[in-house]
């Protein structure tokens, strides 16, 4: 910083370098000497081009990648003219002795520059956290999966989790044979619109001409039952013990918990931008069947499901029932109880709650159950 100069004037008082852009320069600019004084700003003092810029003619503006740059601009001769500022020094120089004249628009410049420099900060933050975000969440489904799984699927609304069962279904169907006319399923079809009246969800039913002992239920309500299954149950209530069950795995959103958890980050992603392109569908149809729930949701299922089937008047023994029944014909090999496993503290928690519920009120499903399995195809 220069100080008073003895042989010029004594209201000039500092002076700095600045890079200049006017007529007649370099095209990228020239530095030159700038002082600052009570009339104005002085470019090359005590030179042949000496000249003085009066501070009302100055409009200051931030400028550069990073809105570091301080430009002082003006027009001369209807041309235009600037300095700009990168040094700290310079910047700081001026802003310590700026006159009274320049004050107000060196305090707009500080304030543009902070709330520009903060929202440069923020981007970089949301830059990163967008880049590492598929590491951060794999970390965090690692480590803590179900909140993360929790939010995640808090996000789809039901129109579009139906919308995602729709497109899994279609992903599904090749692999099934399913039977479309005839008493079973309309017989499914109708024990299982008794036990969701007044649900959220638009439910679809299936029958799928395949002799394992099976049901599985898709995210957004479609609900496929295995012929194997009804030939093997004696009675239309322990089939509405099954869909009871199978429903519930769709009204408490397991289904599509597990296959978040089974996916990982790529169906968080997904569930959260909405982009179901790729083959995540492929991989969400080939779980279908197989998908496994833990012990916790076996058991909600199951007491949400007494709770269907008492608002619907069905004898609740049929679920218990059926499942013991399976239990004892074999247990793992039978394809409902490997990914419904009727372990026996779940077959003692279900025979619990029944005897807690009492006596409710039930009417037998009006079914030719013989007649309903005599229906569906030979295998």
């Amino acid at each position: 910083m220069e100080t008073d100069n003895p042989g010029h004037s004594s209201r000039w008082m500092v002076s700095f370098s600045a890079t200049c852009f006017g007529p007649g320069l370099r095209p990228h600019g020239e530095k030159i000497p700038v002082r600052i004084g009570e009339e104005g700003l002085c470019l090359w003092p005590e030179e042949p081009l000496e000249q003085i810029i009066p501070y009302q003619d100055v409009q200051v503006s931030a400028g550069g990648f990073d809105h570091e740059q301080m430009i002082l601009a003006w027009t001369k001769d209807a041309q235009a003219w600037s300095l700009t500022l990168t040094d700290k020094h310079a910047k700081d120089i001026l802003l310590a002795h700026a006159p009274p004249a320049l004050a107000p628009q060196l305090v707009q410049w500080r304030k543009k520059i902070h709330g520009a420099q903060k929202k440069m900060r923020a981007g970089w933050v949301a830059l990163i956290l967008f880049l590492l975000a598929p590491f951060l969440l794999l970390a965090v489904l690692l480590w803590n999966p179900d909140p993360v799984i929790g939010w995640t699927v808090n996000r789809i609304s039901i129109e579009n989790e139906q919308k995602l069962g729709d497109l899994i279904f279609e992903q599904t169907r090749p692999s099934l044979k399913l039977v479309t006319q005839g008493e079973a399923p309309r017989v499914v079809a109708e024990i299982g619109q008794k036990l969701v009246a007044g649900s959220p969800y638009t439910f679809k039913w299936h029958v799928a001409d395949d002799p394992a002992i099976n049901a599985f239920a898709i995210p957004g309500g479609h609900v496929v039952v295995f012929s194997g299954l009804i030939k093997a149950a004696d009675s239309s209530e322990e089939v509405a013990g099954v869909l009871a069950h199978e429903i519930e795995h769709v009204l408490q959103r397991h289904t599509l918990k597990a296959m978040v958890h089974n996916l990982g980050w790529r169906a968080v992603i997904a569930m959260v931008t909405g982009d179901w392109t790729g083959s995540l569908l492929g991989e969400f149809a080939t779980q279908m069947g197989v998908l496994k729930y833990g012990r916790d949701k076996e058991s909600e299922a199951d007491l949400k499901g007494l709770q269907l089937l008492k608002r619907a008047q069905i004898d609740p023994n049929g679920m218990e029932r059926f499942f013991d029944k399976l239990s004892n014909r074999g247990g793992a090999q039978i394809a409902l109880l490997s990914t419904h496993p009727a372990s026996r503290e779940r077959m003692e928690a279900l025979r619990a709650a029944i005897k807690e519920a009492g006596t409710w009120r039930s009417k037998p499903l009006p079914y030719d159950w013989g007649r309903v399995k005599a229906s569906l195809p030979s295998q």
